[in-house]
């Protein structure tokens, strides 16, 4: 998939402001790309926020680039930094190696 093609997702999500204690937020992949996602919340984060998305057994870090108002809440675009697929695998993975 390239960074500009968008696959549909509407997964459920939480997702975590790094280095704050602001609670976690509930919200729903909307799409994503090689590059970001996009995400429904239902409450705005500032740009430039750096924030950590878990969903389907993927953890993912990235950063806000935008956030617009929708009619029943926020869409969220953030560019992905780092992208951890499979986690509780990798997990297994390590326990069995050491």
């Amino acid at each position: 998939m390239g960074p500009d093609q968008r696959k549909a997702q509407h997964q459920s999500a939480i997702v975590s402001v790094l280095g704050t204690v602001t609670p976690i937020l509930h919200g729903e992949i909307q799409n994503l790309s090689e590059g970001g996602t996009q995400v429904w919340l239902d409450q705005p984060l500032p740009y430039a926020t750096l924030v950590s998305i878990n969903y389907n057994d993927n953890l993912l870090l990235g950063e806000v680039v935008y956030c617009q108002k929708q009619e029943a809440g926020w869409l969220v675009g953030i560019r992905v930094e780092h992208a951890l697929l499979g986690v509780k695998a990798l997990a297994r993975a390590k326990g069995a190696s050491g």
